[in-house]
């Protein structure tokens, strides 16, 4: 393995702006998946509310499409959460901390949240095994196909905050910057 300042990678393997800024693409990808996702949840519920109360006519295959793409607008925006570091915090303990713990509760707050996630991505394919033989009502669209956004994302999400980790503790340990998020 190639030897850098002390480890077994070298330092720019993880600090390395390259690897951020494909972070901050992939963060990207998912803000404008989300956008479109819900886009298409207000333009089919638009349409579904005008084609039901103007021209009485129901469209019985928009609560499918308003269901999938409403699943994937929740879990690629929480992606784009986790990159930006916009996870559920407690602000008012970050707040009184003294400046030199908030880069432990930082380290703290990824492990909690990747290990929740680790347990949401072992568990996702499992769930979405289990609902293979289901479909939509109206669609007949396979679940499994709508549950798949679960672990695709969980995988991003835990990738990103191990990268993040890794970054924060070489912060940590006086060897890389001080900032500990990718944006």
């Amino acid at each position: 393995m190639p030897r850098g300042s002390g480890g077994a990678f070298p330092r720019s393997f993880f600090f390395e702006s390259s690897r951020w800024s494909q972070v901050k693409k992939i963060q990207t990808l998912f803000s404008v998946l989300t956008g479109i996702c819900l886009a298409v949840v207000f333009a089919v519920t638009f349409g579904q509310v005008i084609q039901r109360y103007v021209f009485q006519l129901p469209m019985p295959w928009a609560t499918d499409i308003i269901r999938i793409f409403f699943v994937y607008s929740v879990f690629f925006g929480m992606a784009v959460g986790v990159f930006k570091k916009a996870h559920l915090n407690i602000d008012v303990l970050v707040q009184v901390l003294p400046p030199r713990l908030k880069p432990w509760f930082d380290l703290l707050s990824n492990l909690v949240v990747c290990t929740f996630l680790s347990v949401v991505l072992r568990y996702s394919f499992s769930f979405m095994t289990a609902n293979a033989d289901q479909v939509t009502p109206y669609l007949l669209f396979p679940m499994s196909y709508v549950y798949m956004v679960i672990p695709f994302t969980a995988a991003f999400m835990v990738l990103f905050l191990v990268l993040d980790t890794v970054k924060l503790l070489g912060s940590l340990a006086g060897r890389g910057d001080n900032s500990s998020s990718a944006g």
